[in-house]
């Protein structure tokens, strides 16, 4: 069941403000130390339409396996085709509201404690950790709980490390969410077209492992290379320095043995495991069967992944799950490693949930970059020697060419870093070719001279875009308001859902102006039906009077000056209707269609006067009676009724 309740709930035992049955979808999204977020479509015909508002919390199941939890409104779309799209977050990004005063803490319990203790105002929020951590962690300046969550050197995260699970208005700090079900897939069998980064062509298979003297003695082996257990069809060798390990020069044996252990203990030869399996589309396939075990995975469990063809297997964690929450099933979930910093990954979200008002989008970027590079000296600086000559500088995560993660390298060929080792992919790269790859770029001001891009987006998921390779090529923009720029120009178009002055609603278009004594034109082509009563669905509105010129002008007398309205079907002429009066009494003041024309006026007090006009008569009439008639035999005086 879907709940809906006020903003200030945080009971949850009664129903609230109703339940939403009448949703159209929902889906839950959670990453582990990541996004908890949820977003839902609901019809405008809904009995609880009026009520769904920002800040409202939405209360349903995040997965297949735990119990409701709060979700905070933040964003509700305009209506399209009847629907909104509702976008919610869990109600413990509240946190970024909740400031604390500075205090100091000597362990990650005491840490947790004090960020309720010091809280400046009231906080509903309780926290939890199983860490028995002792470090010292101090908050020097007022700051939100959600940022010393994660996100900045010296936040808990940082200090004590660990992952987050948020339950209702608790905060838990595990060492290590999840548990290992037994749960086991097989690479090349049930996975077969379901990898989307198997990382196998950045495996390392063997080492090259060598110890070398302050005088120049090299001690390496016979055969060289150490390998890895499994059964590779590529080979690819990383060198091992040893020199550290040994206080004196080691024998071959003693060498071959610290190569042999570390080869075990770093897991070379071992891909890192990254997979996403989408359920819907495998529910008629013959792999289903075998992967119907993964919706047992909750978020943070522990799954093997054997390579039978490499002879060797690997643990991956569920770091996603996707969760539908009307059909009660997972829709997907996405296997790999934890993230690498996962500081940075809260406070990406920190960029993301809003925009302070003195805060702006590149100062975000700005924050950002300092957090990363302030606290990015846990690496290791290495120098690539060739000939004697340095060729290339790289940092590392672990030290370690062979068994580093996060690298950035720079040499003659560019700049560039590495979230898969040292061999790449380089996702983000300055090239000597004067190129530059990165998945996002923030600039304060861009000039230049040629932009070619696929779609220009806005800041927000559902905003306005430029999608120039839409239609075939011919490009399509969303926005729903267009304006005027130069020479003191205030017209602007409004395209979408609007109402009329009576309150009944429209989608089309609205054209206007504030300049002068102001105005504007509305053409609406789906609309309520209200006390307008027409031949077709479009509706031309003026807000004051309403000309219809042709477009030659004296200065310029190209065409003749008319004005054509004509049917365009093969089976139809059409009907022209012209009406005066109010809209609740209006009445014909020109008509006409295949079988006749006629003309009328209408009095202020209902009285009419009439010309009808057909293949072969003139009618002249008053108050819908016929007084005469004209056609080829002469003038007739009658008295019948004008039908």
């Amino acid at each position: 069941m879907i709940l809906l309740y006020p903003e200030t709930e945080t009971a949850f035992e009664n129903n609230g403000l109703g339940a939403l049955s009448d949703t159209v979808s929902m889906k839950v999204t959670q990453e582990l130390n990541g996004v908890y977020d949820l977003e839902m479509q609901y019809p405008i015909s809904g009995i609880h339409y009026s009520e769904i508002l920002n800040r409202r919390l939405l209360f349903v199941k995040p997965d297949p396996y735990h119990g409701p939890q709060p979700f905070s409104i933040t964003q509700i779309t305009k209506p399209l085709s009847g629907i909104i799209t509702i976008y919610a977050r869990h109600i413990a990004y509240k946190l970024t509201g909740i400031v604390v005063s500075p205090f100091k803490a000597s362990s990650c319990q005491s840490a947790l404690i004090g960020l309720k203790e010091n809280s400046s105002t009231e906080n509903p929020f309780d926290f939890w950790t199983d860490k028995s951590t002792s470090a010292a962690f101090e908050v020097s300046v007022p700051s939100a709980v959600w940022s010393l969550l994660g996100g900045s050197e010296g936040s808990i995260l940082d200090v004590y490390r660990g992952e987050y699970e948020f339950d209702r208005f608790s905060v838990k700090l595990w060492n290590k969410r999840g548990r290992d079900n037994g749960v086991t897939i097989r690479y090349g069998k049930n996975l077969t077209d379901l990898q989307q980064d198997e990382n196998i062509s950045n495996v390392v298979t063997g080492i090259y492992p060598y110890w070398k003297g302050s005088d120049g003695t090299l001690v390496e082996l016979p055969e060289k290379i150490v390998n890895a257990p499994g059964t590779y069809n590529f080979q690819q060798i990383a060198p091992k320095d040893f020199t550290t390990d040994f206080k004196e020069q080691p024998t071959e044996e003693q060498l071959r043995e610290r190569a042999q252990a570390y080869v075990k203990n770093n897991d070379i030869g071992i891909p890192a495991v990254s997979i996403s399996v989408s359920f819907q589309p495998l529910e008629q396939t013959e792999e289903y069967k075998d992967l119907a075990l993964l919706e047992r995975v909750n978020l943070g469990d522990t799954v093997t992944v054997e390579y039978p063809s490499l002879g060797v297997s690997a643990t991956a964690r569920c770091v996603k799950t996707v969760y539908d929450v009307l059909k009660d099933r997972y829709e997907s979930i996405e296997l790999g490693q934890l993230k690498s910093n996962i500081a940075g990954t809260i406070a990406n979200q920190q960029q993301q949930i809003q925009d302070f008002p003195n805060s702006t989008v590149f100062q975000q970027a700005v924050d950002n970059a300092n957090g990363w590079i302030t606290n990015g000296q846990k690496g290791e600086m290495v120098a690539i020697q060739k000939n004697g000559k340095w060729v290339e500088i790289a940092s590392l995560d672990t030290g370690d060419i062979a068994t580093a993660q996060s690298v950035w390298r720079w040499n003659n060929g560019g700049f560039g870093h590495s979230n898969t080792g040292y061999n790449g992919d380089f996702i983000t790269a300055l090239t000597a070719d004067g190129k530059i790859n990165a998945s996002m770029i923030l600039v304060g001001e861009l000039w230049a001279n040629l932009i070619k891009a696929g779609r220009i987006q806005g800041r927000t998921a559902n905003g306005p875009y430029f999608d120039l390779d839409a239609n075939n090529g011919q490009g399509e923009l969303a926005a729903s308001v267009l304006k005027g720029v130069g020479d003191g120009s205030t017209t602007t178009a409004r395209i979408g859902i609007g109402t009329y002055a009576g309150g009944e609603t429209y989608e089309g278009m609205r054209v206007a102006t504030t300049s002068g004594a102001g105005g504007g034109i509305m053409m609406a082509i789906s609309r309520s039906q209200g006390d307008y009563t027409l031949a077709n669905d479009v509706d031309l509105a003026s807000s004051g009077n309403l000309t219809v010129r042709s477009q030659s002008i004296q200065s310029n007398p190209g065409g003749n000056n008319s004005i054509n309205m004509t049917g365009n079907s093969t089976t139809g002429e059409g009907t022209i209707s012209l009406q005066r009066g109010k809209r609740d009494g209006a009445s014909n003041v020109l008509f006409s269609d295949k079988d006749r024309t006629y003309i009328q006026f209408t009095s202020s007090s209902g009285k009419n006067t009439w010309i009808e006009l057909t293949g072969n008569r003139i009618g002249f009439g008053t108050d819908g009676v016929e007084r005469g008639s004209l056609d080829a035999n002469g003038w007739h005086g009658q008295g019948t009724t004008n039908g």
